[in-house]
């Protein structure tokens, strides 16, 4: 997770994200910052992966997000913040939390987005963020 004025990138700065809340643009920000990510279409709208593996955020529309911390990490969110959390299920398989962007507290958000790309990119690429 980002913390005040640590960087993300080592010598790259993280993108400044105003204000207590995230609104897209800044959640769009914010996935595209880390090492690597590519951003693609999928359902016609944003969808974020790390050097070509699976997503780790799909859906980004203008009231929520689907991420991929795992499975284990998304019960853990959706039952720790149920207000903003919710599972999201492909068939018989728990495959994301959708998290409600506008409602959640920012730091949960980046928490959220780290755990997915890190569950999904490379490690050598993991490593590269200053947490």
């Amino acid at each position: 997770m980002v913390r005040g004025d640590e960087d993300l990138l080592g010598a790259a700065r993280a993108p400044a994200i105003l204000g207590a809340d995230m609104d897209r643009a800044s959640l769009h920000q914010l996935l595209s910052s880390f090492p690597e990510v590519e951003e693609y279409v999928h359902g016609g709208l944003p969808a974020f992966r790390a050097k070509g593996r699976s997503s780790f955020a799909t859906m980004l529309d203008d009231e929520g997000v689907n991420l991929f911390p795992g499975e284990e990490g998304i019960l853990a969110f959706t039952q720790a913040h149920p207000d903003v959390c919710a599972e999201r299920w492909w068939g018989k398989r728990l495959a994301a939390v959708r998290v409600d962007y506008r409602n959640a507290p920012r730091d949960l958000i980046e928490e959220i987005v780290f755990e997915s790309y890190a569950a999904r990119a490379p490690k050598r690429l993991v490593d590269r963020i200053a947490r």
